[in-house]
C-alpha cells in the first residue's frame, strides 16, 4: 500500500443497508436474505505521531439488531480458519480418492461436532483450491527458472533475477540477454518505463525498458515482471537493471508519471533526468478537465521553446482564460512543470522519445503476443519472439540503408 495511514475504521458487519435493485418477476436465482440493518455500532482507531501506535479514539457499541448466540460465534466468518494441519490431512486424504465432502465428515467427527471444527465446507474447499494453484503457479516458475538456466548456457552474458516473498512465491522478475546489454552500452542513454500495460498473469505487471538505436528504432534492453506498481518493486527492478548493465546510469528517463515509480528514481538513480511523456498528459488533460481547447493548448505549451519566465507567464494566462485555477491536476501540472515543459528541460538530451509511441507498439504487440499465454514460460518466450521480430526488422533497415547510399568507388565509404 502506497501512502502512511494516520486513521481506521472498523465498522459492524450489519453497517448501512443493502442497495435495492429492481425486482425482476422471471428472476432465476432467489434474493439472498437482507442481513444488513443500518448498524452504527464501530471503533475508530488512530496512530500517534510520537510512537506509531495505535490507539482507539472513537467508540460506539450499542447494535441495532440482536448478537450471535455463543453457539454460533464459531461460524462467524472472521473466525473460521483451515489450519495447516487440516489442509495436510484433507490433502492426504483427497489424493487418494476421498471427495471434499467426506473429508469434510471426517474432520468434523475427529473435532467432536462442527462448533469444534473451526470452518465450514466452503472454506475447506477454498483452502484446497487456493493449494492447486500455488502448486502450478509453483510449478511454472520452475520451469522459467530451467528455460532461463538453459539460456544462460547458450548465451554466457545473459542477465536473469528473481525474488520470492516470505512463502516462497516469485515476487519480481528481470531478465536481458547479451544483445540487449550491449545495445544498452552503446544507446543506454535515454531509457524509457511505461507501467501502464498490465498483463493478467497471476495479477503480475510486465514493464519492458527500452530505449533507441541509431536509426531511432525501439530496443528492448530489459523485461520486468512485476508483483506490483509499489515502489519497493520499482526500486527493485532499477538497482538489478543498473546490476545487468555494469552499473552505467542513464542521462535521462522518460516514464508515464507513475509517482511511486518517480519516487523509485529519486532513490536509485537520482542524477537521471525525469521527465513525463507528451501523451499521458494530454490524455489526463482531457480526461480531467473535458475540454479539447484547454487540451489543445496545454499540448501546444507542452512542446513550446520558451524561456522559464515566458512559460510561467503564458501558463498563468492560459489557466486564467479557462477559470481551472482551482482544479487539482491543474495545480499539481503547474508544481510539476519541470518535469514535462520544455522550457524548463532546454539542453536535456532525450533521444527524441518523448512520445509514448515507443512503449505503445510494444505494449500493442504485447497483447497479441501474450493473448492465449497461461504460464510465465508462455509469456517469456512471446516476449522474446517479440525481440527477435524487432531485430531483425533493424537488421531489414540496415540493409535498405545500404542500398540507398552505395559506397564510393573512390574512397570505399557510403
Amino acid at each position: 500500500m502506497e501512502g502512511n495511514v494516520k486513521t481506521q475504521e472498523f465498522c459492524c458487519s450489519k453497517e448501512g443497508f443493502r442497495v435495492s435493485k429492481v425486482n425482476i418477476v422471471d428472476r432465476q436465482r432467489a434474493h439472498t436474505p437482507v442481513t444488513r440493518t443500518g448498524c452504527k455500532a464501530r471503533v475508530l482507531v488512530t496512530t500517534t505521531n510520537s510512537n506509531d501506535q495505535w490507539v482507539i479514539s472513537k467508540s460506539y457499541q450499542k447494535h441495532n439488531h440482536a448478537l450471535c448466540t455463543p453457539a454460533m460465534t464459531p461460524f462467524m466468518h472472521s473466525n473460521r480458519v483451515v489450519s495447516k494441519a487440516d489442509i495436510d490431512e484433507a490433502t492426504t486424504l483427497k489424493e487418494v480418492g476421498v471427495g471434499t465432502s467426506q473429508v469434510m465428515n471426517y474432520l468434523t467427527q475427529q473435532a467432536g461436532g462442527y462448533h469444534n471444527v473451526g470452518f465450514i465446507h466452503k472454506d475447506l474447499y477454498n483452502a484446497l483450491q487456493r493449494g492447486k494453484v500455488k502448486e502450478i503457479v509453483d510449478g511454472n516458475v520452475n520451469a522459467l527458472i530451467a528455460y532461463f538456466d538453459y539460456k544462460k548456457h547458450d548465451d554466457r552474458e545473459f542477465f536473469m533475477t528473481y525474488s520470492v516473498d516470505e512463502s516462497g512465491v516469485l515476487y519480481n522478475l528481470i531478465w536481458s540477454d547479451s544483445t540487449s546489454r550491449s545495445d544498452y552500452t552503446y544507446f543506454g542513454d535515454v531509457i524509457v518505463f511505461d507501467t501502464t500495460y498490465k498483463y493478467n498473469l497471476y495479477g503480475r505487471p510486465i514493464m519492458p525498458i527500452v530505449g533507441v538505436n541509431h536509426h531511432h528504432n525501439t530496443i528492448v534492453f530489459a523485461t520486468a515482471i512485476i508483483a506490483d506498481e509499489t515502489s519497493q518493486s520499482f526500486e527493485w527492478v532499477l538497482q538489478n537493471f543498473l546490476e545487468a548493465m555494469m552499473n552505467k546510469s542513464p542521462i535521462s528517463v522518460v516514464t508515464d508519471g507513475d509517482r511511486a515509480m518517480q519516487r523509485a528514481i529519486k532513490s536509485v538513480i537520482p542524477y537521471a533526468k525525469h521527465i513525463l511523456y507528451y501523451w499521458h498528459l494530454s490524455r489526463n488533460a482531457q480526461a480531467n478537465i473535458g475540454d479539447l481547447k484547454f487540451t489543445a493548448v496545454f499540448s501546444k505549451y507542452m512542446v513550446s521553446w520558451w524561456t522559464t519566465e515566458e512559460f510561467d507567464i503564458q501558463w498563468r494566462s492560459v489557466v486564467s482564460e479557462f477559470n481551472v485555477q482551482k482544479h487539482p491536476l491543474v495545480i499539481d501540472k503547474g508544481n510539476t512543470r519541470h518535469l514535462w515543459a520544455q522550457a524548463y528541460l532546454s539542453g536535456h538530451f532525450f533521444a527524441n522519445i518523448r512520445s509514448t509511441q515507443r512503449c505503445e507498439s510494444i505494449n500493442a504487440s504485447l497483447a497479441i503476443a501474450l493473448k492465449h499465454k497461461k504460464t510465465y514460460l508462455d509469456v517469456v518466450r512471446a516476449i522474446e519472439d517479440g525481440i527477435s521480430r524487432m531485430r531483425m526488422n533493424e537488421l531489414k533497415a540496415d540493409y535498405l540503408s545500404s542500398i540507398r547510399s552505395p559506397p564510393d568507388h573512390k574512397t570505399g565509404r557510403p
